[in-house]
């Protein structure tokens, strides 16, 4: 009998040590699955937050590509800007020798005019002048000597014939008075820059 209680003991305690094996296995199961659950849960988080690093980088790269394109117009634009500038200074510097060659031109021709004598000036509404002699030529003006006496004949009162207010460049509409306004409106652009 004593084999029989010391055979179901054995068989007690070996079903005992088979359970608590079972429990130890399926416990350590639930273990690994929780963490294996877990584990795929991080391996998801990581998988989506490399694809997001992905798209960032590709973005940055697309950025840096305009970025590159942006810096390359802009340096093409700096050399037209550059170009554009030398040859403004370059025109400006001619228009104003142009300027002064033109006023030193027009104010030698009305130098040379000073002493001239025209023998009958024919003037629209008023008398001929006889032997006229300039006497002082100014931008709106002309003064003559002549017989009868002095006459001061303006360009705005239209007295002036055509021909004389062409050859000395006189009236508003001069070619001096242009390019003067012309050398002062590029005075006060280069100012504005």
């Amino acid at each position: 009998m004593l084999d029989f209680r010391f055979s179901s003991l054995l068989k007690a305690v070996l079903l005992l040590a088979c359970l608590l094996a079972a429990f130890e296995y399926l416990s350590k199961a639930d273990k690994l699955n929780e963490e294996l659950a877990e584990l795929k849960a991080r391996a998801e988080t990581a998988r989506e937050t490399a694809d997001l690093r992905r798209k960032e980088w590709t973005e940055i790269n697309e950025a840096k590509a305009k970025l590159e394109q942006m810096t390359t117009h802009m340096e093409n634009l700096i050399r037209q800007r550059d170009i554009l500038d030398t040859q403004e200074r370059r025109l400006t510097g001619e228009i104003k020798y142009l300027a002064e060659s033109m006023t030193a031109v027009v104010v030698k021709a009305r130098t040379a005019a000073t002493g001239t004598v025209i023998p009958e000036l024919l003037l629209e509404g008023r008398t001929t002048l006889h032997n006229a002699k300039i006497f002082k030529i100014n931008e709106d003006s002309i003064s003559f000597l002549h017989e009868d006496g002095v006459a001061n004949l303006h360009v705005k009162a239209e007295e002036i014939p055509i021909e004389f207010i062409k050859k000395y460049d006189l009236g508003s509409d001069s070619i001096i008075r242009r390019l003067k306004h012309l050398v002062s409106e590029m005075r006060k652009s280069s100012l504005e820059k």
